[in-house]
């Protein structure tokens, strides 16, 4: 059976969602896609913009179940997936959830498909800082998903564990000394071969995948969330790190989204609350507008490959785009545009692509001729 993930409101999630679906998005420990593949026992496909299409979507023909992206999977929901026949459509009130096709993914089915009404709750994300406000429950979804019949690693005796030992679990090849966990708030999660420095100071839920470094006495609280490859230190909050990104030093981040491959440079701080105690404005590029997100905790959403300089300040609420780079004295515009060099000069595509290659081969990775493609349409990208 193939399963296909089709985004539907993919601009509220710019601009982490520039450069992939929101299905690729990370909520949890795990990415959307990763949740319903490891729950459905099958590989899935992504429906997004035609440009991430190329990367993300190939033709699948036969059965097919056809899901919301925005939709988070749990037990229940799974059940009455997988128990849709041809042409049925699972919703709930006004969204649709879940399409099965016996014939792959043909959209011309969908007006036809028989409703079915799904009668329970369901957790799902409608903007970037849902990303965020679900992680706590994510994380111990995904916790339970991961951990379910294996066994942890044993905390060594140099560390100090506060809380359940059960909502702790250590991969293979995960280093860790002279740190405290705290696992009464939410599990904590440490990746394989994933570094945990002496005299960090982690609060649960959290997770920190392969790779990823935390640097000496960090402080974190969760729900924090970091992908691979990553260095973070400093002091952060109910943040989530998309993964092969750096904050390596002192600095502040609360309540943030952080893409691909940034860099935020030494005490780099964000704000995350108005000192009116208000609801935060964010830049909306649905409406091409600053709106009123209704939340009293509002950080930033970065872009991939964007970099700040050493003492950057990022106001409550802001949008920094896609390989923006960040510097100069007092608080950053609350919306910075994809390929900004400070305030005034714009970065060239070309000199952009050949830093990222760059960044890239620092962690191992190579970037694809399919990326490039992606650079080039967000280069283009009209507000």
């Amino acid at each position: 059976m193939n399963v296909v993930l089709v985004d539907t409101n993919w601009q509220r999630f710019l601009p982490v969602s520039f450069t992939r679906p929101v299905s690729q998005l990370r909520c949890g420990i795990l990415k959307i896609h990763e949740k319903w593949e490891m729950r459905l026992n099958l590989k899935s496909v992504a429906v997004s913009e035609e440009y991430l299409n190329q990367k993300f979507f190939s033709e699948v023909e036969g059965s097919t179940l056809i899901i919301n992206s925005m939709i988070l999977p749990d037990d229940d929901l799974v059940k009455a997936v997988l128990s849709l026949k041809d042409k049925e459509i699972l919703n709930s009130g006004g969204t649709w959830l879940a399409i099965r096709s016996e014939s792959g993914f043909n959209k011309d089915e969908w007006a036809d498909a028989q409703p079915i009404e799904y009668p329970k709750q369901y957790k799902y994300v409608d903007s970037w800082w849902d990303l965020y406000k679900q992680n706590g429950s994510e994380i111990e979804k995904d916790f339970s998903l991961i951990t379910a019949q294996k066994k942890s690693r044993p905390l060594s005796s140099s560390n100090v564990l506060i809380g359940p030992k059960n909502k702790l679990f250590i991969e293979e090849g995960a280093y860790i000394e002279g740190c405290v966990l705290n696992t009464d708030f939410g599990s904590v999660y440490i990746g394989k071969n994933a570094e945990v420095m002496e005299g960090s100071i982690i609060r649960g839920g959290f997770s920190v995948l392969e790779e990823s470094k935390i640097k000496l006495g960090t402080k974190i609280y969760g729900p924090t969330s970091i992908g691979p490859k990553c260095r973070v230190g400093g002091e952060v909050k109910n943040s989530i790190f998309q993964g092969y990104s750096n904050k390596s030093h002192d600095g502040y981040l609360g309540n943030s989204i952080i893409g691909e491959w940034v860099n935020l440079g030494a005490d780099t701080n964000c704000s995350n609350l108005k000192n009116t105690f208000s609801s935060a404005k964010v830049w909306s590029y649905e409406e091409k507008e600053m709106v009123d997100s209704g939340e009293l905790f509002l950080g930033c959403c970065i872009g991939d490959f964007s970099k700040t300089g050493i003492n950057t300040m990022i106001n409550t609420a802001s949008v920094i785009g896609v390989n923006a780079n960040l510097f100069g004295s007092g608080f950053q515009k609350k919306f910075v545009p994809s390929f900004s060099w400070g305030e005034r000069e714009t970065y060239t595509l070309s000199k952009a692509w050949e830093v990222n290659k760059n960044i890239a081969r620092l962690t191992g990775e190579e970037l694809s001729d399919e990326d490039h493609l992606i650079l080039q349409a967000i280069h283009s990208y009209q507000l």
